[in-house]
């Protein structure tokens, strides 16, 4: 699985990089995900606890102003979907996520949804589902250029 998703995000790399001659603005999005055990909580000492763990996954992408951008992680059993989509001028985004998990066969969904997040903040998705709690850290903020865009990932 996570060799589909390094192919998906270098194809959208290779794809944004035909457009860098456009020096349009971006919006950079990353997203820490964790899976935790049910007896952990989302509280005041939850940035304390994630610097213990290493995420399983930590997916980078970028997208154009006011254009929706898609992160899909899991296989046949589990799927977790990433959306954010930023206004036209950057100012803020929305973000949902949906987790999907396949019980006796049948898929079960969970949807959180988050409007209007201003430019540069980092917000969590939360859910439990089964025996564990995904954890999702998200942040998104606006780049002049992909170029800046692109750099912002590397001095992470």
């Amino acid at each position: 699985m996570k060799k589909h998703v390094y192919l998906l995000l270098s194809s959208m790399a290779l794809l944004l990089v035909s457009y860098q001659t456009n020096a349009e603005p971006v919006f950079a999005v990353k997203a820490d995900i964790y899976k935790l055990k049910n007896e952990i909580t989302i509280d005041s000492k939850i940035a304390k606890k994630l610097k213990s763990l290493a995420p399983i996954h930590q997916p980078v992408l970028l997208a154009l102003l006011n254009e929706s951008a898609l992160i899909e992680i899991g296989d046949e059993k589990q799927l977790t979907a990433l959306e954010v989509k930023a206004n036209e001028d950057g100012a803020f985004f929305n973000a949902a996520m949906k987790l999907k998990d396949k019980t006796d066969g049948q898929w079960q969904s969970i949807t959180s949804f988050m409007p209007n997040i201003p430019n540069g903040q980092t917000v969590y998705f939360s859910r439990t589902f089964i025996d564990s709690v995904w954890l999702i850290k998200l942040t998104g903020t606006r780049y002049e250029s992909e170029e800046l865009g692109l750099a912002s990932f590397q001095n992470q």
